[in-house]
């Protein structure tokens, strides 16, 4: 199964990196920060490297974090998050250089150019299928990683009005919201 290649890959990297497209929006940016810290979670660091990104999502755990560059060249692992092709990834180099690459991603355009490609294009957002990847991974979701990927969604489904939100993401939103995210003001800084 595709899920435990990546949990495999991802346990045996020593470095990772977390990559996203160029003029990254709010599930892009979401889904990056909630990986990085359910990677922390299982003793994982991984660097967020992007060249712009908006400053409207600096109320998210771990923002700070984020990275311009790195001064690691070949990392173990590359994730790309929200990416559809290698064409459009920001500092696609760190990519291109890591020994080990992982595309998780919900966009059916996507050309599956990773060694292990996790694409669900019927899912309306990125960070919807990372909580279902995190929640198969057993890794705990907590409320900094669930604002962080309750904001992909937002921003995705258009404040869950968009046609491509479905029953589940009720569910998966409803999930958050028991575990203590303030969906209404993620609404509100997005």
């Amino acid at each position: 199964m595709t899920l435990d290649e990546i949990l495999k890959e991802i346990n045996e990297a020593e470095n990772i990196v977390i990559l996203t497209h160029e003029t990254p929006d709010g599930d892009a940016i979401g889904s990056s920060l909630g990986m990085k810290l359910a990677l922390e979670k299982i003793g994982k660091n991984a660097d967020i490297i992007m060249s712009k990104y908006a400053r409207m999502y600096s109320f998210l755990p771990e923002f700070e974090t984020i990275k311009g560059e790195s001064e690691i060249k070949n990392y173990d692992l590359a994730i790309s998050l929200d990416c559809a092709t290698l064409k459009r990834m920001d500092n696609k180099e760190y990519f291109e250089n890591a020994k080990k690459t992982i595309v998780i991603d919900h966009h059916g355009s996507n050309n599956m150019y990773g060694d292990i490609n996790y694409v669900n294009p019927v899912s309306p957002a990125c960070s919807e299928i990372l909580l279902v990847t995190l929640n198969y991974f057993e890794i705990e979701i907590d409320v900094k990683i669930g604002t962080c990927l309750m904001t992909g969604i937002i921003t995705d489904t258009g404040g869950l009005q968009y046609p491509s939100t479905t029953a589940d993401t009720f569910e998966y939103a409803a999930e958050l919201l028991r575990k203590g995210v303030n969906i209404s003001e993620i609404c509100k800084k997005t």
